[in-house]
């Protein structure tokens, strides 16, 4: 991966291959599973690893893309829960807690893997209040988003009768003189 990834642009790659993060409810519809990274102390990069899905064979479901940050989490500096309690999960982390591990396993992630599962909803929501607050992001969706809609209804073309999936790209596109008042000799074309 990159290191000049944005927590924010990732995201919105991830979601141009498919699926939208927060919406679905569930953690296996979305793009990639997120979860944080626990550690003691300040990061200077919001995403500390991406790995890529591996794809779906006969007889395996396939492994989602994983996206771990650092900037948001429960544990942590940022993060509401104690810091003696992110002291614990490091100090798990760093030890091998039984002896019959396997030999790829040196730690005890038990705990990490369940607070990911809620960290995840939690992460993917935090996107999507920033994903609806931008009209940029919302442009880039096939469906367009609210500022799709505010431009449909400011041009009079967003009405259910007035739909029409060939011609509404052309219709947006002179959304503005559509909606304008004054006539002028852009208007007679």
């Amino acid at each position: 991966m990159d290191d000049t990834f944005d927590f924010f642009e990732l995201l919105r790659r991830l979601e141009q291959r498919g699926g939208l993060f927060g919406y679905s409810g569930r953690a296996d519809r979305e793009p990639a599973r997120l979860g944080q990274h626990v550690r003691l102390s300040f990061s200077a990069k919001d995403v500390v690893e991406f790995r890529e899905a591996k794809d779906k064979t006969p007889g395996n479901d396939g492994v989602p893309a994983r996206v771990t940050v650092a900037n948001l989490g429960l544990m942590g500096p940022e993060g509401p829960m104690p810091l003696h309690l992110t002291r614990w999960v490091l100090d798990r982390l760093s030890q091998r807690w039984f002896t019959g591990a396997d030999a790829r396993q040196t730690s005890d992630t038990t705990f990490v893997d369940f607070v990911n599962i809620l960290q995840h909803r939690m992460i993917a929501l935090y996107y999507r209040a920033w994903a609806d607050a931008h009209p940029a992001v919302q442009v880039e969706r096939a469906v367009g988003g609210r500022v799709r809609a505010m431009l449909e209804a400011m041009a009079g073309t967003g009405l259910p009768g007035t739909q029409n999936p060939d011609l509404d790209a052309v219709k947006l596109r002179q959304a503005a003189s559509l909606a304008s008042q004054v006539d002028g000799p852009e208007r007679l074309t």
